[in-house]
């Protein structure tokens, strides 16, 4: 990643990261205010839809109780109780107690309708409803317990009427306390669903109902339509209300939508009271809140990046130059010079930048010179060391020839000690200028097929022999760009040491394998032959370090160096490890380029 995007994230970073945090921090504290002033307004209105369901019930019971006492309904109803309905009183005392007095309280709003039942059988007598007069009411609670005081029974459906009913019995007695008559009063459900809707209009989802313990509507809810005792809910809060419980919850409402609800039981009437409001309403300004701060994240953004773009680009450019300059000293252009006016650390660093160029160059033309003379020196020493190794391997073929009867067997023994000594001096000196020639033989690139050459050298350095006791195993290499001469000698000396060094080995195995990773190729040539010591690594690729005698193993100890010099020159790298008695592992790379 660019510096210069590098910098404008950060910038971004440092703006962002307590933005959000603040931004959660409010969200968050937000919501819970919300939550809580939601909770608290849904209890509240409980509590007073709950107390106004109370004082509507006790006014209702009240009004029938003081019905229930008046000395003409007490005489009216003892004449129906104890009159055969033909007798003349029995019909005039019905009149006047429909017309003066139970038609005169449903004018109050209260009730739908009033009644006197018999206490013996359960019969309504009268009824300001004419089409129930005459129908036995003995097994309805507000008849039963009636008798005895004042009872309201709960909301209900009666089929009879076809519709949802609450009705308060209470008793008519004489001054001596008996019972004359039982007076029935049907509740205008219609106050009752006022009640439950009173404020809800003042937010556009809150909605308050009731619920019996059948689980049905018992008033209309405020998305609903002829609900009331036809349709059955069972959503969480109705199921925890049923059970007893006053809480407040978060759950889906009977319309499927989340809700924030608050749910109250009314004991004395097996009835839930639920309140509920929509999240989406309740959260509104939440939401609202959450957009208003996103508008201004954004805005932030924005002005940060841009911010982060000028001063990233004022702290970057001289930083390009001073790459710039890099790269053409990289292609040796030397003489480049950066000459930034900046008067800063960056300046400062373009100055030094340029001196060390200088220096760089001068440095050069040092190393060149003295590169020059020792690859002279090199030369010169090597072919001068050929003539006395020449000389001294003439003598002694001269010894064994003239002089051979002359000397004995020791005596011929040394000889052979020192033809081959001097050979293996020669071979130093081959190796040597070898070596040399790797730092100025001028290369030639061009694409490598590296499986095939592996093999072909492979077959160059065995015997058919030797293929017999080799387990060799040359993966498909990824091919390369490079000198095929000095190619071909990275891998004369890699596949001839782990010939080598596995020879002692009744089945030696030696793997080649190759695998391109990012912008380098990897090469590794594997064997289980006498290995190394990795305390002794670093001398491997120095010229003469040996770390197997000349006895174990013949060499002359530049093999290596050779090959990490090659490689080198190639932009590539080397390295190793063993393990002694275990075998060896040799890793080189080389750039990848092209195809």
């Amino acid at each position: 990643m660019k510096l210069r995007t590098r910098i404008t994230l950060i910038l971004l970073l440092l703006a962002i990261v307590p933005l959000i945090g603040v931004t959660w921090l409010a969200y968050h504290n937000g919501k819970n205010t919300i939550e809580k002033q939601t909770i608290n307004h849904l209890d509240s209105t409980n509590l007073l839809k709950g107390s106004e369901f109370h004082r509507w019930i006790n006014d209702n019971k009240r009004s029938l109780q003081e019905l229930a006492q008046r000395p003409l309904v007490k005489e009216y109803a003892g004449i129906l109780a104890t009159h055969d309905a033909s007798a003349p009183k029995y019909f005039s005392a019905k009149q006047d107690l429909l017309v003066h007095h139970l038609g005169v309280r449903l004018q109050y709003g209260g009730f739908t309708e009033l009644f006197v039942i018999c206490p013996g059988h359960g019969i309504i007598l009268a009824s300001t409803n004419s089409r129930q007069e005459g129908k036995y009411r003995d097994n309805r609670r507000y008849f039963t317990e009636g008798k005895s005081h004042t009872y309201v029974q709960s909301v209900y459906y009666s089929a009879t009427l076809e519709q949802s009913t609450m009705v308060i019995g209470t008793p008519i007695r004489n001054e001596t306390g008996n019972l004359i008559a039982v007076l029935a009063g049907r509740l205008n459900l219609t106050e009752l669903s006022n009640i439950m809707e009173q404020g809800c209009s003042l937010r556009s989802t809150e909605d308050t109902y009731l619920v019996n313990t059948f689980n049905f509507f018992v008033t209309e809810p405020r998305f609903g339509q002829n609900y009331a005792l036809r349709k059955v809910v069972r959503t969480q809060g109705v199921e925890d209300c049923l059970s007893g419980r006053d809480d407040v919850g978060f759950y889906k409402d009977y319309r499927g939508v989340p809700v924030i609800g608050a749910y109250k039981w009314l004991a004395d009437y097996d009835l839930a009271l639920v309140t509920e409001m929509d999240q989406s309403e309740a959260y509104a300004p939440v939401y609202r809140l959450a957009e208003q701060i996103g508008g201004i994240t954004l805005t932030v953004i924005f002005l940060i990046g841009g911010l982060g773009l000028f001063l990233s680009h004022s702290i970057t450019q001289p930083i390009h130059q001073l790459v710039a300059g890099a790269q053409e000293i990289g292609r040796g252009n030397l003489d480049f010079q950066v000459r930034t006016a900046a008067k800063d650390e960056i300046g400062a660093l373009s100055r030094a930048f340029d001196e060390m160029a200088e220096k760089l160059r001068y440095n050069i033309l040092q190393l060149e010179a003295s590169n020059k003379e020792l690859e002279a020196f090199a030369y010169s020493v090597s072919h001068d060391l050929r003539a006395p190794l020449r000389a001294i391997d003439g003598y002694v073929d001269i010894l064994k020839e003239d002089y051979h009867d002359r000397i004995d067997d020791e005596g011929r023994r040394i000889m052979g000690v020192v033809q081959r000594e001097a050979e293996r001096m020669g071979q130093l000196i081959d190796g040597l200028l070898t070596y040399s020639r790797l730092s100025r033989v001028e290369m030639s690139v061009s694409r490598i097929d590296m499986t095939t050459l592996a093999r072909s050298v492979y077959h160059e350095l065995t015997t058919p022999e030797d293929r017999e006791r080799i387990d060799f195993q040359g993966d498909s290499l990824p091919p390369a760009m490079g000198d095929p001469t000095l190619i071909r000698q990275i891998w004369v000396n890699l596949i001839a040491n782990a010939v080598k060094f596995s020879a002692d080995r009744n089945r030696a195995v030696i793997k080649i394998s190759g695998k391109t990773k990012e912008n380098e190729l990897i090469y590794t040539i594997e064997d289980n032959g006498a290995g190394f010591d990795m305390q002794y690594v670093d001398k491997l690729f120095h010229v003469f370090q040996r770390l197997h005698s000349s006895r174990e193993f013949d060499g002359t100890g530049i093999g290596l160096a050779n090959v990490q010099r090659a490689i080198l020159r190639h932009g590539g790298r080397i390295w190793a490890h063993g393990e002694p008695d275990k075998g060896a592992t040799f890793y080189f790379t080389l750039p990848r380029k092209g195809g």
